[in-house]
């Protein structure tokens, strides 16, 4: 299973948290990103060794964009080399799809988190902009 693929599952898989008390700017904000971000479609692949966020379908929006890339690279990053490990196992097919989707499972806590945090630091940046 590719990390591509992997992350995909665990994105389709997450539930948004429920939005902290914030000025209703920044609440307006913070909803339009999370539309925007439901749009976006892509995943991690290694390109010359390094960790890459590869876009198939953007938001439109850089800024949006690099949110979902971000929170890619920084909770799945850690753990890329276990996931080369598991892929070029020699365990049966079942076996390395479960692993793999287990620690995807894992990072979900850090997605999450990863995707709130920049969607708020965005949303309270476009807020204050006149």
């Amino acid at each position: 299973m590719s990390l591509l693929f992997a992350s995909l599952l665990v994105l389709q898989a997450g539930s948004p948290a429920p939005a902290p008390q914030v000025s209703p700017e920044v609440s307006d904000q913070a909803l339009v990103i999370g539309e925007r971000l439901k749009t976006w479609k892509g995943g991690l692949y290694k390109k010359d060794g390094q960790l890459t966020c590869r876009i198939e379908k953007s938001t439109g929006d850089p800024e949006i964009d690099a949110i979902r890339c971000g929170a890619l690279l920084r909770c799945f990053g850690p753990n890329a080399e276990k996931m080369d490990a598991i892929a070029g196992s020699d365990l049966p097919r079942e076996d390395r799809n479960r692993r793999m989707q287990e620690l995807a499972q894992a990072t979900k806590p850090c997605l999450e988190g990863a995707h709130k945090a920049g969607t708020m630091f965005l949303a309270e940046k476009r807020a204050r902009l006149p």
